[in-house]
């Protein structure tokens, strides 16, 4: 059976709006809005019924030790718990927190010292080649023309090449071959004859494995470096302001100070 439905349109009720004789009165308020701001009103009235009577049955001779150390904030009407201070409650102030800080700075920067030393030993150890330049200085122009390289450094024209171990004539004659140049080498056993060529291919593939872990804690060390530097200047007293946010890295500016 058909169910009969009444599409007939409804006539809509609106609320008037405020007339223009009563347009100095401002917004005309509407049972909804009416609704809203007695359910705020009661809402209200029920907390400070609650807090009359939590005040009526409170014990005047009430005490708690957190009384000492908590204060009211006179613009919002909290209670703030002071951090205290003292040794024998075990609180640290704010200059021992900055102490212990400044040790924990230096703890990281002592293992970073130490874990680019690994670095750098393994590096000389990988033959990589040194950035360094040896300078040598003379007393006039005549002593710097005249200036030979082999004469200065006691060796031969091939070894001026090798600056991490360049022998001294000295030094090769102990050799049993006075003249010792890149020709004639009869006397120096090479290393694949004393141990075979796949173990050394081992130990410096772990050598720069090594190398590789080393970099890597180097790159952690130094972030976690930097992030403790940057909280203890911020720690500091002195008007700051954040100027610029990277991807990870957050840069703070400070005021310029006279010093005193």
């Amino acid at each position: 059976m058909a169910k009969l439905v009444h599409n007939v349109q409804k006539k809509q009720h609106r609320e008037r709006g405020q007339t223009n004789e009563r347009s100095k009165y401002g917004f005309l308020e509407k049972h909804k809005d009416y609704v809203k701001r007695a359910q705020n009103f009661h809402k209200k009235e029920k907390t400070l019924k609650i807090l009359r009577e939590k005040a009526q049955e409170r014990n005047p001779d009430e005490f708690y030790y957190g009384m000492h150390t908590k204060r009211m904030d006179p613009r919002t009407g909290l209670l703030v718990k002071d951090r205290g201070g003292s040794e024998d409650d075990g609180v640290l102030t704010m200059d021992q927190v900055k102490l212990l800080k400044s040790q924990d700075v230096n703890y990281v920067k002592t293992l970073r010292q130490e874990n680019i030393m690994k670095i750098n030993k393994l590096k000389n150890e990988l033959g990589f080649k040194s950035k360094g330049d040896h300078k040598i200085f003379v007393d006039d122009m005549q002593e710097m023309n005249d200036f030979t390289p082999e004469k200065y450094f006691n060796t031969t024209t091939e070894m001026l090449e090798r600056k991490e171990n360049r022998l001294r004539l000295d030094q090769m004659a102990t050799f049993g071959d006075e003249d010792f140049n890149a020709d004639t080498k009869k006397n120096v056993q090479p290393v694949e004859t004393i141990m075979p060529k796949q173990s050394l291919d081992k130990k410096k593939l772990k050598k720069y494995k090594t190398m590789q872990q080393y970099l890597q804690r180097e790159k952690q060390l130094t972030e976690v470096y930097e992030k403790m530097v940057q909280k203890n200047e911020l720690m500091k007293n002195g008007s700051k302001k954040k100027v610029q946010v990277d991807d990870e890295k957050v840069i703070f500016k400070w005021k310029k100070q006279r010093k005193k």
